[in-house]
């Protein structure tokens, strides 16, 4: 890339004096242009236009000036916010250039007023072969290949001048993060270009065309190098239609030097400690073999059971390990292909919804938050994530969706099971004023005795269903031994084979029991055995460990097949008489601990019931 200087472009600089003296410093470096006007368009207007081979504005409205006063000279407009109409006429002007004053003013500007000034092809050559701090890339803008490329661009991509042969522009890049973005930051500086970026075309083909146009636009590029590792970069195209030629020019970051003196350097480590170990939430980087290199404190609060049964209590204990080291397999491989799609797309996972279930604890639910981690070039060193721990959230959630159902059926029952025995006794105490039959108050007695039933489960019903707000480790045969001895159960039997402790309200629990126990008794003593003993026999025991609950079962006639599924909702009762508050009590009992509960058969063929959802603890002993 070699060519000959022309004379210097002859450009004036118009507007404030604080724009005048920003734009012309930016110009001032670059020995292929002279500002030769300082001032405003009214001198300009007066004819002086045809001195100058370039004009540059600051604002949209002396492009429009300028405009008026002559069509045909090249005007570069550095301005930001400017009105969507000018902007377009600006687009659509071969004329006229539009650059952010947010970029790098003393490399892009100087270029673009040379462009704009018919400069000979062999001039932009000369000037693109004076950047030193920029990777170059000479390239075809018809079919997009290679040509040459600088020193700085063979450095930071790791090619060799051999690999840039079949090679074309596509081959630069991974994703161009500007295009991908489109449209997520409405109000963000620069935003209003985004709007320029047709999404139905190729990214590439879309920044060759507008550079043809004359528009200046810099898009960020996600990269990998020669060794497969990912690195960001700030990308400017320019094509020359005359020459039939385009250049790439991508930003090459340099490692600050003297950094370990700079206080601002001092001041980012110690907010980033203070992150990690202050701000109560799950903060780490994780490098591009996943492995953990730096964790919150909160990370392994209270601490983090491995598969292997190890407890891992402080974030030393954390890095070095992967996912794999530290959870569940499934979990492990989702989180470890989610950190290697950040780190290959450059984009983040916002705000992703996760579920875990501890081999001995509560659902736990949480919000994750991942994105790249580049170091100071702009390559990519792994990712760095943010968990937040909503299960209190998500209980409290549960919980108020269960007291609007549970206020939906306390309205149903008012409406209805306390409405009906109220209508009863109010049309046998008519009949009785009528006729004297002192036999009508019997059953006006009996429907306040059910009304006073219902009651009372109704009590029970909300009262055993409310959040529980402290749990403790139980042994479940305590509790099942004391609500045996609660409930008459004639000449039932119980027998237990409880294998480890639970985590519950005790007498929650104990409640739970009597229900089940009484469920038994009233429904397992006319069974009709062979040999005549209707006496019902109960059993309670621990399910196998890697299911943790417990279940109660009789060896009664059980529950029909066709009834399990509504056997837990209020109201349904096989006894005539009956309240059907049993075992919804039951089931808002296990709800409340967030336990699930199902009915099925035991080997018997009896009733069984199985609670699972529960939190394992040790072993009792024998």
């Amino acid at each position: 890339m070699q060519g000959t200087r022309d004379e210097p472009v002859r450009t004036a600089v118009v507007g404030s004096a604080d724009d005048r003296e920003r734009l012309a410093a930016a110009l001032s470096g670059d020995d292929a242009v002279a500002v030769v006007e300082h001032g405003g368009l009214d001198r300009l207007a007066e004819g002086s236009t045809t001195e100058v081979d370039c004009i540059v504005c600051p604002t949209g409205a002396d492009y429009e000036r300028t405009r008026e006063t002559d069509p045909a000279v090249g005007v570069v407009v550095v301005a930001e916010g400017v009105e969507r109409a000018v902007l377009e006429r600006v687009v659509g002007d071969p004329r006229a250039v539009h650059v952010h004053p947010g970029g790098d003013l003393a490399t892009i500007l100087p270029l673009q007023v040379d462009r704009l000034a018919d400069r000979p092809a062999s001039t932009t050559a000369w000037r693109l072969a004076d950047f030193a701090d920029e990777a170059v890339v000479e390239f075809d803008p018809e079919t997009l290949a290679l040509r040459d490329a600088n020193e700085r661009f063979h450095d930071r991509w790791g090619w060799d001048p051999a690999d840039l042969t079949d090679a074309t522009v596509r081959d630069l890049l991974v994703t161009d993060i500007t295009e991908e973005l489109r449209g997520r930051g409405r109000g963000a500086d620069g935003e209003e270009h985004l709007e320029w970026i047709d999404p139905d075309a190729d990214p590439v083909e879309t920044m060759v065309e507008r550079a043809r146009g004359g528009n200046y636009e810099t898009r960020e590029w996600h990269c990998t190098d020669a060794d497969g590792a990912a690195f960001k970069t700030a990308v400017d195209l320019l094509v020359d239609d005359r020459a039939g030629t385009g250049y790439l020019v991508a930003d090459v970051p340099t490692p600050e030097s003297g950094r370990e003196a700079d206080p601002h350097a001092r001041d980012e480590a110690a907010m980033l400690r203070s992150l990690v170990e202050h701000v109560p939430m799950s903060v780490y980087f994780k490098d591009t073999r996943s492995r953990h290199v730096l964790v919150s404190e909160d990370v392994v609060e209270p601490f983090i059971e491995s598969p292997e049964g190890k407890i891992l209590h402080t974030p030393e204990d954390v890095v070095g390990k992967t996912d794999f080291d530290l959870y569940e397999g499934d979990n492990a491989a989702a989180a470890v292909a989610d950190d290697r799609a950040v780190i290959e797309s450059g984009e983040p996972i916002r705000d992703r919804a996760e579920h875990a279930q501890p081999p001995n604890g509560q659902d736990l639910f949480f919000r994750t938050t991942k994105a790249p981690w580049y170091d100071s070039e702009g390559r990519a060193r792994g990712i760095v994530g943010v968990t937040v721990d909503v299960s209190e959230q998500k209980r409290r959630e549960r919980e108020l969706d269960r007291q609007n159902e549970r206020l939906e059926e306390f309205a149903g029952i008012l409406s209805h099971d306390l409405r009906n025995p109220l209508n009863v006794a109010k049309s046998r105490l008519d009949l009785y004023w009528r006729s004297g039959d002192e036999s009508e108050l019997e059953e006006v007695a009996a429907m306040h005795d059910r009304i006073e039933a219902i009651v009372d489960e109704v009590l029970t019903y909300a009262r055993e269903g409310s959040h529980i707000d402290e749990l403790e480790w139980i042994t479940g045969v305590d509790q099942a031994e004391t609500a045996w001895n609660a409930v008459d159960t004639g000449d039932a039997a119980l027998t237990t084979d409880w294998a480890y402790s639970i985590r519950g309200d005790a007498d929650r629990l104990g409640r739970l029991f009597e229900n089940c126990f009484r469920n038994a008794v009233e429904h397992g003593s006319t069974s009709g055995r062979p040999g005549g003993d209707d006496a019902v026999t109960v059993r309670v025991g621990t399910l196998a460990e890697t299911d943790p609950g417990f279940y109660v079962e009789d060896d009664g006639p059980g529950v029909p097949e066709d009834v399990r599924e509504r056997v837990f909702e209020r109201g349904v009762s096989s006894e005539e008489g009956g309240t059907g508050f049993g075992l919804a009590i039951v089931a808002e009992i296990a709800d409340a601990h967030g336990w699930e509960v199902r009915a099925t058969e035991s080997e018997t063929g009896g009733a069984r019931f199985e609670v699972t959802g529960v939190t394992r603890g040790d072993e009792l002993e024998s």
